[in-house]
This record gives structure tokens, C-alpha cells and sequence, in this order.
């Protein structure tokens, strides 16, 4: 029976992406991001993405494209180009993991 519980366990792991992250790594490596994404993952600069609450699949994908020159930003570009696939999914969770409430206006 343990062997079961450990294999599911196992599997788990593997099928599920989220749960091989480092949101602490990612806590770390985000201080780069906060100059101008905020401390929170919230942007003063209009022109800024606020980064707090995105889906780790957006924000993801995001990185990896600024990384390999899909999209271009001459910051992020530079930021992002040493950054490996699992720092850019433990960022990814880090932010994600943000709980963000939105009130809409009346």
C-alpha cells in the first residue's frame, strides 16, 4: 500500500509543474523585478506590467519569450537572459502565488 501512496505521490509531482517550483527561489530572484514592477508585483510606471496574481502559465511564457528574443524589451531582455527555465518558473510561481482582490467600479 505504501508503495501506492508513493508512486501517486510521485506522479503527482511530475504531471503537475506548479508543484516542482521554488516560490522561494522565485521570492529571491524577484527582487530584480521589484525596481520596476513593484515590491508587491504591483507597478507605479503605467507603462510597467503589474506582475501580482498573473497565471504562472502567462507570466511563464512571457519570460521565456523576452528571454529568447520573441519579444523585445531592452530591460527585460537584459534582465531575463541569464535566467534559467526552472528560475523563470520559480518567478512565475512567485507571483502567481499573489492573492490580488479587484472591486469594480459602480
Amino acid at each position: 500500500m505504501r508503495f501506492f501512496v508513493a508512486a501517486f505521490a510521485m506522479i503527482a509531482l511530475l504531471a503537475d509543474p506548479v508543484l516542482a517550483v521554488d516560490a522561494e527561489n522565485g521570492r529571491k530572484l524577484a527582487r530584480k523585478c521589484s525596481v520596476c514592477h513593484g515590491k508587491a508585483g504591483i507597478a507605479s510606471d503605467p507603462e510597467v506590467a503589474n506582475l501580482a496574481g498573473q497565471s504562472a502559465f502567462y507570466l511563464e511564457k512571457s519570460l521565456k519569450d523576452f528571454r529568447d528574443g520573441a519579444r523585445e524589451d531592452r530591460r527585460m531582455s537584459l534582465i531575463v537572459q541569464d535566467l534559467s527555465d526552472d528560475d523563470i518558473k520559480d518567478l512565475a510561481a512567485w507571483y502567481a502565488s499573489f492573492d490580488v482582490t479587484v472591486t469594480v467600479p459602480e
